[in-house]
């Protein structure tokens, strides 16, 4: 049986790519707070959530016995989303403005945990896994632009880069199934489906303010990401950027930004035994 044989050779190497999707958290919440019309009307675009994106990775297994093994791997996952709002006001005007936000997410995670074949119908497997994930250079970045035009001349802007990446250390847990064929005596075609949880606060980096409004601003904040609970300005949207010292909103505080990575991913790829 495919499950037996593999105490025949201890070493394993899996590989497999596909898509992700995950929950984000405060991205999302930042997207839709900054994507706010206020007192304008929205004449096209909106809010699209960040959620979907691609991974690929490998894995060493090392066979304890027959059905039970232990192993390492590593990936690379990405997520980002563009989304944008052309806004005008209600009563027939010359002003319109347009806002846009780029938000991207990235991780390495590198996984450790057990792995448990189950043989099944001749050349049919499933193997289950399941143990902890660390999130090696898990970042987070955004561009938030609010571009103001009289007619077609750009009147004036807001920008936020910012750039921010986590501080502590993000581990998480991870648990998956897969299928598996036997294409030959050493190597099998398999189809899986992992779930996570892998939710994150403590990202520091920068965030660089820049607009032409009167009188101008160009200003570097470095410390922590906040995620404004409500706004600083009535009437003005939540922020979701790095601060250095962060104000109290109206009626409300700023906390630290929480970014989830925890959702699924279905993989496709193939396992080949040393």
């Amino acid at each position: 049986m495919p499950g037996l044989v593999l105490a025949d050779g201890k070493l394993s190497l899996r590989f497999q790519g596909g898509g992700t999707h995950i929950l984000g958290g405060d991205v999302n919440h930042g997207t839709k707070a900054f994507l706010n019309p206020g007192v304008w009307v929205v004449r096209s675009g909106g809010s699209r959530g960040v959620h979907d994106g691609y991974e690929f990775g490998g894995d060493i297994i090392f066979a304890l016995t027959p059905r039970l093994g232990i192993g390492i791997g590593v990936g690379y996952m990405q997520i980002s989303r563009h989304s944008e709002m052309s806004i005008s006001p209600e009563e027939p005007s010359l002003s319109s403005m347009l806002l846009i936000v780029k938000p991207r997410l990235s991780a390495m995670p590198i996984r450790a945990g057990l792995y448990l074949t189950l043989p099944w119908r001749g050349k049919f497997n499933f193997l289950a896994d399941f143990g902890l994930s660390y999130y090696l250079r898990a970042r987070y970045s955004d561009e938030p632009m609010s571009l103001l035009f009289l007619g077609e001349t750009l009147s004036s802007y807001i920008l936020i880069d910012t750039h921010a990446e986590s501080s502590k250390i993000p581990i998480g847990f991870h648990a998956g199934i897969s299928l598996e064929y036997e294409l030959g005596t050493n190597l099998w075609l398999y189809l899986g489906a992992w779930g996570r949880y892998a939710r994150f606060r403590g990202w520091e980096g920068t965030s660089m303010l820049d607009s032409n409004y009167e009188p101008p601003v160009s200003e570097l904040e470095q410390g922590i990401l906040y995620y404004e609970v409500v706004p600083t300005v009535i009437h003005t949207p939540r922020l979701l950027m790095v601060q250095s010292s962060p104000p109290d909103g109206p009626d409300g505080f700023p906390r630290q930004a929480i970014i989830d990575f925890s959702g699924v991913s279905l993989q496709v790829g193939i396992r080949i035994r040393l």
